[in-house]
């Protein structure tokens, strides 16, 4: 990716929104459209979007999404809650789905530069070309995902102590990055166990 295409991704956004995040906190984010408007003008449309894996655990949808811009290939995983009625029942999984899938296009965005004055980075990271992460079947996950990925289960259970704690993604992906550089899903098997057992001393 050249430089030109590198300084309009990253350049700063002002339409930068506020909502209220769990335990009275305030969360900024900018909204999907902008993100896909960026992608958009950097790129000149030549960027695709797909979702590699979803699943329902426990009252929330998780994706795994890729986002391609020429040869440059970011993996991300977003989630939705699902919405359900006050008797319980799920409004619509489906979009749920579109939700958890924004948030992971949201977050793929970020690895190319895209946003990332959200998340306290004031030096853009110029983006390389990963190994692609093949999606996981069922009764088929490695002990050692390709390029040393966290596994999934990992992934779901760290997920899993950020709900117990009443933490928001933003802010499980800004410890991780405090204690290991990365956000909580690329962290490496290594890094995913210190920081599950991070959490849980944190939590005791």
């Amino acid at each position: 990716m050249d430089n030109d295409k590198m300084r309009l991704l990253t350049r700063p956004f002002n339409d930068i929104k506020t909502r209220p995040g769990r335990n009275g906190q305030s969360i900024n984010y900018v909204e999907a459209h902008s993100i896909v408007q960026r992608l958009n003008d950097a790129l000149a449309g030549d960027w695709s979007f797909r979702v590699l894996e979803r699943e329902l655990l426990d009252g929330e949808v998780i994706v795994l999404g890729e986002l391609r811009a020429g040869d440059v290939v970011k993996q991300a995983f977003g989630g939705s809650e699902v919405t359900k009625t006050r008797d319980g029942k799920i409004v619509s999984l489906a979009d749920d789905l579109k939700s958890a899938a924004t948030d992971a296009l949201k977050k793929a965005a970020t690895l190319m530069g895209v946003a990332l004055q959200l998340y306290g980075v004031e030096e853009p990271v110029t983006p390389s070309v990963p190994r692609l992460v093949p999606p996981v079947q069922d009764g088929d996950e490695p002990d050692v995902p390709p390029n040393n990925r966290l596994t999934r289960k990992q992934a779901e259970f760290i997920a899993r102590l950020a709900r117990e704690r009443g933490m928001a993604k933003g802010e499980v992906d800004a410890l991780a990055r405090e204690r290991h550089g990365t956000a909580a899903n690329f962290l490496s098997v290594k890094q995913a166990s210190e920081f599950i057992k991070q959490l849980r001393q944190d939590a005791a």
